[in-house]
């Protein structure tokens, strides 16, 4: 079994290109004894760096400051913080990838989002999504009602990736959350601020830009599992429509036996299902796309109805490769 010592270290390594401050807090935490000690006394799920670094500068530490030393001054509110929060992360950029994998469906559309967080994803067609081809805008789908101030949300397409056209005609939407985040209440809008990693500004704005839509056109957030929530949150979906379910990045913290079950739920249940995962979260999808899109460990695949489409970038801003036969038309 991994050591907590050696999955700080390894996230370190990892988190190097993307934060400095995080890459140097994890390895300053994996050489630290008593640190890991403090961590151990954790249940295993609330260990994990990002979850433990984001409840450190949720309790006041800054990124110049001293991780150990702030692990061991303020240790009763980083557990406390640990131990009732959730890394749930609402990054609207993977909404992009959404919209393609929805691109042929021509009909009215009920959306459902399983791990929905504060609800951002659920207001994909609010959002104008941007698609490049290296330096030339290849096509733009427009929001909703064409809001001039929309948020903007870029996305790099790879060769041969076709570019979307078609926003989404999303009549319903819900979304599904453990423990939903609440609109308004700032210390869940400031958590969801602190989990942006700190060199991150352009998410920051993203993210602040997204609250202000969803502020606009408050989304509908449901408390419940992601298994057992499923089929009453499928019930309330009118029936005359197109339903997805949409399970980006969240399937991952669900035990192997669950993931199962909520594919063959979310098969049986819904019109079409779209997830996107790490590459070994999902077998079946693995096994498929290591025959159709092979790659990395470490890649994200976007799948529909457990068939492989894309390889994506983990948030959703760049669609990397996509597979030779795309999603048949629905609707």
């Amino acid at each position: 079994m991994t050591s907590t010592a050696e999955r700080y270290r390894r996230f370190a390594r990892e988190a190097a290109s993307r934060s400095a401050v995080y890459a140097r807090w994890a390895h300053d935490l994996a050489d630290d004894p008593d640190a890991m000690a403090l961590i151990d006394t954790l249940p295993v799920a609330c260990r994990q760096p990002v979850l433990i670094l984001t409840a450190a500068r949720f309790t006041g530490l800054s990124p110049a400051g001293d991780a150990r030393a702030w692990l061991e001054g303020e240790w009763d509110a980083v557990e406390a913080v640990a131990r009732t929060r959730a890394t749930q992360t609402n990054d609207p950029r993977r909404s992009s990838a959404l919209v393609a994998a929805l691109d042929g469906i021509r009909a009215p559309i009920a959306l459902l989002e399983v791990g929905a967080s504060i609800g951002l994803g659920l207001l994909v067609d609010r959002y104008r999504h941007r698609y490049w081809r290296g330096a030339e805008v290849e096509s733009t789908v427009e929001p909703v009602d064409d809001e001039p101030d929309a948020l903007e949300l870029d996305c790099q397409l790879g060769d041969g990736v076709p570019a979307p056209t078609h926003r989404p005609e999303i009549v319903w939407r819900a979304g599904l959350e453990r423990r939903p985040l609440a609109l308004g209440s700032p210390d869940d809008e400031r958590w969801l601020r602190t989990l942006i990693w700190p060199e991150e500004r352009d998410r920051a704005r993203q993210l602040d830009a997204a609250l202000r839509v969803a502020h606009a056109h408050p989304p509908r957030v449901m408390a419940g599992d992601a298994v057992d929530g499923l089929r009453s949150a499928v019930a309330d979906m009118p029936d005359d429509v197109v339903r997805v379910i949409w399970s980006p990045a969240v399937l991952v913290y669900l035990a192997p036996e669950a993931r199962a079950r909520f594919g063959e739920l979310a098969r049986e249940l819904g019109d079409v299902w779209v997830s996107l995962d790490g590459r070994r979260v999902l077998p079946e999808v693995a096994e498929r796309a290591a025959e159709i899109l092979p790659g990395a460990d470490d890649d994200f695949v976007l799948s529909r109805d457990g068939r492989p489409l894309a390889i994506v970038a983990p948030h959703g801003d760049r669609i990397e490769r996509w597979a030779a036969v795309g999603p048949s038309e629905s609707g």
